[in-house]
């Protein structure tokens, strides 16, 4: 690399770093003058090659958010963080959704699985925690104006898919597609959740579309997790939501394993 390539470099380095730096500065406020203030020890660090938004993972003494590249210059960077950071107060005040014992218990009671399934179960659980952070970062993210109301249509909308897996791995197909319809369904109870308007009901007939590509006994579940994230209640105690999470785990096996349904 030349000389003037290196100092270009350093100075994009230098302007990424100050952009993270006032966003992290700027959503940590947002969240304490909402009432939900996580502390001093968050740090915020970008992954050139993350390929998602970016995630949130304890470290000593604190947590560290993990960002992409990509979402520094989207222009959701905020956003993302007010997102992550309402994760670190989740997990701070010891909110059940946020203990990893439990999660890690109602998966391994299941006993053993293919990497691919335990892998779309926490995602399941994971949607979970992220409606709980939801709860909170829509909050701050509306009272500070991050995002409109369009773009939070936009935004809902874009999650809901409206086509199924469909290889010659019948089974993995399955799993999958009761992944898709659990993913949907959270979409959904979000929209519900916040009073997110489904504009030309996109979402809901980009679902129904998706629903009648699949067999009919996976699509007989679907109304069970729509309702139950919609209606997921704050004052579970830890009790209390590994019954919930048994309950769902129970739900999306039978989904996923149809050849065994009558």
């Amino acid at each position: 690399m030349n000389p003037r390539a290196e100092t270009q470099t350093a100075n994009k380095d230098l302007e990424t770093t100050e952009i993270v730096r006032k966003a992290r500065e700027n959503a940590s406020r947002m969240l304490r003058d909402a009432g939900y203030d996580i502390g001093n020890n968050v740090d915020v660090v970008i992954d050139p090659k993350l390929p998602f938004m970016g995630y949130t993972a304890p470290q000593r003494g604190g947590f560290k958010i993990v960002v992409s590249g990509g979402s520094v210059e989207s222009g959701l960077l905020e956003g993302l963080l007010v997102h992550e950071m309402s994760h670190v107060y989740r997990i701070r005040t010891q909110h059940p959704s946020h203990n990893g014992t439990i999660l890690q218990e109602a998966v391994g009671n299941l006993g053993k699985m293919q990497p691919y399934q335990e892998k779309i179960l926490f995602d399941l659980l994971n949607d979970i925690q992220d409606l709980y952070a939801d709860d909170i970062s829509f909050q701050v993210i509306r009272k500070n104006k991050i995002m409109n109301d369009s773009q939070a249509t936009d935004f809902l909308q874009s999650w809901v898919k409206d086509k199924p897996a469909k290889t010659d791995d019948v089974k993995k197909d399955n799993w999958t597609n009761a992944s898709i319809m659990e993913h949907n369904a959270r979409a959904l109870a979000q929209m519900h959740r916040h009073g997110v308007k489904d504009v030309d009901n996109r979402a809901k007939l980009a679902n129904q579309k998706f629903l009648a590509s699949i067999p009919p006994k996976m699509a007989e579940h679907y109304p069970y997790f729509e309702n139950l994230l919609t209606n997921l209640r704050q004052d579970l105690t830890e009790d209390n939501y590994g019954t919930l999470l048994a309950d769902v785990l129970k739900h999306f096996l039978e989904a996923a394993n149809i050849n065994r349904l009558k």
